[in-house]
Order: C-alpha cells, then structure tokens, then sequence
C-alpha cells in the first residue's frame, strides 16, 4: 500500500513541476510576441503583469478585504461607513514601525463632532487652527460614546492616548486629547518588561 501511495505522489508532483513549466513557456511566449508585435508596429512593448509578482502591503491587504474597507497606513484598514452618520472615520494610531520609537498619529478621516449625546456630553477644545483637540469629560461619559460622538473608530484607545491604564475610568472635569497627532510625546502606559 505504501509503494502505490508513493508511486502516487510522485507522480502527482511531477504533474505540478510540469505545469509550472508549460506555464513559464506561455508566459515567456506571451511576452517574445508582444515585443514582436509592439516592434513590427513601432510600438513600445508593455510588460506583462506577473502573478508571481508580490504586492505591496496595501495592495495585498486591499485585495483581500475588498471595495468595503479602507487603507490608513500602518498596516491598519477599518470598514468603511463603521460608524453611524460618519462619513469617514478616524483611528487612533499607537505603536511603531520597523525601528521607530513608539508614538501617537492620527489616521484616516479628520476629527468631526456630531454633537452631544448620551454618554458623550462634553465640552470641545479646539487648536489654532479651529479643529477638534481636546474633550473635557462630563458625568457619565464613555470612551466608546465618545469617539461615536467624533467619529473616531477604535475610541477604546482614548485611555491609552492620554496616559490611562486598562481600567482606569474618565473622570468627570478630565480633558483628554482627541487627535492623536497632538500628542507628541506619547508613551504607552504599560513599560516594556
């Protein structure tokens, strides 16, 4: 039985070696007769798009995800339309790449303040230049209610953002940092160990 199972796979292998091979003489003929053509017209030759080409992160991660999410940077998609009546979202970026040191960025949709709402009834701080800043947090305000309000799609990181550990609640008068991009000396609260 194991002779046959062997016998089998070996030639079930040679199969596979042999596809791949008339594919590569297509693919090398497709290209041979595209330059002839594009030469007996003048034309310049286009190169034939390959397979076996990697994409780039956000083309992979696009293509896998589909028409419905969109791209932010960082490795990092999120749904499009997430939140209800946003037109886009923001997302709170914390980490790093590669050997960069930790920091804090705002990606994706600009900060915009759908108003005041159960949870979510604080006061808005604004920078110079009259966009979304700083929240201060009223009686009964949460994280989540919070980023719904700003459209801000993971606003389970406000905490984080702002130097609060797992756990820790707002308090009622705190005034927390909304756009990620204002915090520029961000340090996760839980040291590396």
């Amino acid at each position: 039985m194991r002779t046959g199972t062997t016998a089998a796979w070996s030639v079930a292998v040679i199969a596979v070696i042999a596809a791949i091979g008339v594919a590569a003489v297509m693919i090398s003929s497709s290209v041979a007769s595209d330059a002839t053509s594009s030469a007996a017209t003048g034309a310049t030759p286009t190169p034939t798009p390959s397979a076996s080409l990697p994409l780039d992160e956000e083309a992979a991660m696009m293509a896998e995800l589909g028409d419905g999410y969109q791209y932010l940077g960082h490795g990092t998609s999120i749904p499009k339309n997430a939140l209800p009546g946003c037109p886009e979202s923001g997302y709170i970026f914390l980490g790093s790449d590669g050997d960069e040191p930790p920091h804090a960025e705002h990606l994706g949709a600009d900060l915009v303040d759908l108003g005041s709402r159960d949870y979510a009834e604080g006061a808005v701080g604004f920078d110079e230049q009259g966009r979304i800043a700083t929240y201060t947090v009223a009686p009964g305000d949460v994280e989540t209610a919070i980023g719904e309000r700003f459209c801000i799609y993971n606003a389970g990181m406000l905490g984080m953002l702002n130097g609060y550990k797992g756990g820790d609640a707002f308090q009622p008068g705190d005034v927390i940092t909304l756009n990620a991009d204002l915090v520029t000396d961000w340090v996760s609260p839980y040291p590396e160990g």
